[in-house]
């Protein structure tokens, strides 16, 4: 704070400093003074007729003026020059030498006087004619006096601007202070509001967007606990389910009892090895970290996706089709593009029944990346829609086996490149039809 009272004062003392020097070395300015010097003198002696009282004044004004520079060093000269109405010389200040040069009355005029560069005023005052010479001040010496004279205003003027605002700082800063010592005095493990309830309108956003954040974290850290919990139970049954089967291996006598029990060993592995890789997909589409982004030919990333679940779907009597242009460039980042495509396929073909149809369209338009599939599979009901998009939650009017994780990680990836996820009925207002909206990089 002081630091920056101190600039703002020297930032003010160089914006005075020129102003005022601009002011002083203007020739007017000198031009001014000599001729309020002329019409003064000349205003004192018309009301005197004696010659030496006449010559008097000029006398003392000169001395004045010379005793004036000399107090205060000013490097110049002002020079007084007395005549009567006959051209009579009664007075000349020493300095002038013979005569100082002649001009024409009222008007001011340049002059050399003993080498050196005068303005010249001529006046008449009664039957006096009074003439004023003045030499220039040199700029280094007002550059150095007008200095001098701010700076020392300035330091009077320093203390008594910073005590009220080191006082007013100071007392504003007492309820940081406080929160400062309350947040550190927390332990590592206490996200609490701080409770800190600030005087200072200025410090109410302050406090308000440190509690915000305190309860961003409580929650992140409550989904946390609750995701890892929840992990671990889904992990849990497969891991049960080796282990019953693998001792069932080991001492079944008979062929059909093995082949059983490992046919149950499989699918127990297969469900565990997919339960690893969506959380794994999850935790990637989780990861603050940018991944690879790029422009790509996203037509051609759908195609490329159709035709790896294209054997899954003919197995089950599922009709594929998509509806997009031939090249479609987009940029996006490609392996959560992916992870959105393929979990939505592979939900509709996991609960889509034999003979359904599942459509795929992509379109670009204002901007946005539209992706949507639908399905006239059984559909999701109503109570469940609510929640499909949460971690490890399965529609209970669904009967097929599942992590809980796709749409998930759908709806996450799509948050990561700014995008949207909607579930809509599917064609002809049965099953369902979710669309995901990606707006252009800027």
């Amino acid at each position: 704070m002081v630091l920056a009272l101190m600039m703002a004062f020297f930032i003010a003392w160089i914006l005075l400093l020129a102003v005022i020097f601009i002011e002083a070395v203007d020739p007017a300015v000198t031009d001014k003074s000599i001729q309020e010097v002329g019409q003064g003198l000349g205003a004192s002696l018309a009301r005197l007729d004696n010659a030496g009282e006449a010559r008097a004044v000029a006398a003392a004004t000169s001395e004045q003026i010379e005793r004036l520079y000399r107090t205060y060093d000013i490097p110049a000269l002002m020079l007084i020059q007395l005549n009567d109405q006959d051209g009579t010389r009664l007075y000349s200040s020493p300095a002038a030498g013979p005569a100082l040069p002649d001009g024409d009355v009222g008007a001011l005029t340049t002059a050399r006087v003993n080498g050196r560069s005068f303005r010249v005023f001529k006046g008449t005052a009664g039957r006096w004619t009074v003439t004023v010479a003045g030499s220039r001040v040199d700029d280094s010496f007002l550059l150095m006096s007008i200095t001098r004279d701010l700076v020392y205003y300035l330091l009077i003027a320093f203390p008594c601007i910073l005590l009220p605002v080191w006082i007013a700082v100071s007392r504003g800063m007492r309820p940081l202070r406080q929160m400062s010592k309350r947040i550190a005095a927390r332990g590592t493990d206490d996200m609490s509001p701080t409770g800190v309830d600030p005087i200072y309108a200025e410090l109410t956003p302050l406090a308000g967007a440190l509690d915000r954040l305190l309860a961003q974290l409580r929650e992140k850290i409550a989904r946390e606990h609750g995701f890892v919990q929840d992990a671990a139970h889904e992990l849990r049954t497969p891991m049960a389910v080796i282990s019953a089967q693998a001792h069932v291996l080991a001492i079944e006598p008979e062929l059909e009892g093995r082949r059983e029990a490992q046919r149950h060993l499989d699918q127990a592995i297969a469900r565990g090895s997919h339960l690893i890789a969506q959380l794994l997909a999850l935790a990637r589409v989780d990861s603050t970290r940018i991944g690879d982004s790029g422009t790509v030919d996203v037509a051609h990333l759908v195609r490329h996706e159709l035709a790896r679940a294209a054997p899954t779907a003919m197995e089950n009597g599922i009709e594929l089709a998509l509806e997009a242009p031939e090249r479609l460039p987009f940029t996006l980042e490609v392996h959560a593009f992916q992870s959105i495509l393929s979990n939505l396929l592979d939900n509709a073909l996991r609960y889509a029944h034999a003979g359904a149809n599942i459509g795929v369209e992509l379109d670009r338009h204002n901007g946005y990346l539209t992706l949507a599939v639908a399905d006239d599979g059984p559909g999701i009901a109503e109570p469940d829609r609510a929640h499909i998009f949460e971690r490890f939650y399965r529609a209970r009017s669904q009967d097929k086996t599942g992590s809980g994780l796709g749409l998930a990680i759908v709806k996450q990836a799509a948050l990561r490149m700014n995008g949207t996820v909607t579930l809509t009925p599917g064609p002809g207002g049965r099953g369902c039809r979710f669309v995901v909206r990606i707006a252009a990089p800027p």
